[in-house]
Parts: C-alpha cells; structure tokens; sequence
C-alpha cells in the first residue's frame, strides 16, 4: 500500500505521539486516547503520527490500532487523522528487523523516528547506523534531540548527523512545557544555532504532555524568527508526504 496522499496546506502535524492506548508508557485506554484527539484538533492539528516505543509495540500491531483511533475520532466528531508511526530506539540490529518488517516508518514511508538511549554516552556507532539505514532507502529522524545529556552539554554531535541529511526534532515541551531539567536551555539553543527541523509534542496523554504544538512555534518564532517557525511546519508536511528535505545550513557556534 502507497503512502497517502495528504495536502501540504492546512492544519499542523504532529509527528511523535504515544497516542495508541495501553502499547507503552502513553495513553492507558482509549478514552485517554480520545481526549488526546480532542486536544490535538482543539491545537489545530490535523495529523497525528501514533509513534508507540518499537520495544513495546510491534510494527505488525500498529495499523489496526490506528484505523480504530480513526474510527473513535470520527465517531466523536472529529477531523484530526492518525497515520502510523513507531519510535525505534538505536539498536545493532536495526537493519535486520526493518528487512524483516519488524520497523514502521512515518506514514508508511521512508522516514524512520530514531531514538537513543536517555542514558549513557553519545552511541559511537550512530553514524555507522545511520549511514546503514540511509543504504536501506531510509530517511532517520532523530527525536528530542534536547533531552540527551551530551548535547545538552554540546550539541556539536548534531553537526555531524545534519551533514549526513539526518533531520533534528525537538519537543514542544522543552520550549513551551513542563520541560526536563536542562532541557529548555538545550532545546533554545538548538533552535539559536540551526540545529532544529521539526517540532512535536512527544504526548503521552492529555494533561501533563499533551498534542501541543503552537506555543511552542510561537516561541520558535520569538527565538529564530518567523521564518524558522514556517519551515518547521512545513517540514513536518513533507515528512508526513515522504517528500526529501534540505536542510539548512546550521548557524556557526558562538
């Protein structure tokens, strides 16, 4: 089945959202689920990538878990759509479970929302990875990138993975939330020096870390202009329509 087809105008996207109930440390059952819909529309967002933890959630698992979140928003009323999506922590074998099927991609196309251990040093085999699941076809994002301790010390690891086409995303949170303790800093200062392609939520229910995602481009445009703040959102569109990214050139590192 081909990716389908959404229009680039519109609503927002909301790419990174543990939105399927009872998967991983997301929403707990579907009402939850339901009034993260309701949020998320409310926001006006448009588009909703169900991204439950690959380790917790099989790929196999996730299409009719959307289509049943499709069918709870349309029965509520609702016009926000959920495309599928997984999180897939770094891993040696990556390359292996995608071939197997085991791995689902944004929207059913070539993106792939890489994550890393919150824990521990930089992963020396990253770019190995990278440039493996890149060979494959694949086009890896990697998620809140602010929320790792080495970058949050210096995101100059980043540098390196923008050279080779990886896209940076950062969490509404850590701009407009309840963010992590250094996150904030880390996630302005990405945005200050370049380092930024998409925002998304990150939601894991309605209250705490919900589908938000326009304080956080208001604040974009605050700290890196209106214009950053309008890539943003368009990036996210041409993710969720598997269409390639150029991404800018990142500010020199004052």
């Amino acid at each position: 089945m081909g990716t389908p087809q959404i229009a680039p105008e519109g609503p927002l996207v909301d790419l990174h959202c543990h939105i399927i109930p009872g998967v991983d440390d997301g929403a707990t059952h579907e009402a939850e689920s339901l009034r993260m819909l309701r949020v998320a529309e409310a926001e006006g967002i448009g588009i909703v990538a169900a991204t439950p933890h690959a380790h917790h959630c099989s790929a196999e698992r996730i299409p009719a878990k959307v289509e049943r979140l499709n069918e709870l928003a349309a029965e509520a009323g609702l016009a926000v759509r959920v495309v599928v999506g997984q999180e897939v922590r770094l891993a040696a074998d990556l390359v292996a479970r995608y071939r197997a099927g085991q791995l689902a991609t944004l929207n059913g196309g070539r993106y792939l929302l890489l994550e890393l251990p919150l824990s521990g040093s930089w992963p020396t085999y990253l770019r190995r990875m990278i440039d493996q699941l890149q060979a494959l076809g694949l086009r890896p994002i990697l998620a809140h990138a602010e929320r790792y301790g080495d970058i949050q010390r210096d995101p100059a690891p980043l540098r390196e993975l923008i050279a080779c086409g990886v896209p940076i995303q950062v969490n509404a949170a850590s701009l407009s939330g309840p963010a992590e303790r250094a996150a904030r800093p880390a996630a302005e200062r990405l945005l200050r020096e370049g380092l930024v392609h998409l925002i998304a939520s990150d939601a894991h229910d309605d209250r705490w870390y919900p589908p938000r995602l326009r304080a956080a481009l208001a604040r974009v445009a605050e700290l890196a202009g209106p214009a950053c703040a309008d890539r943003l959102r368009a990036t996210a569109w041409r993710v969720i329509r598997d269409e390639p990214i150029a991404l800018p050139e990142p500010v020199s590192a004052t």
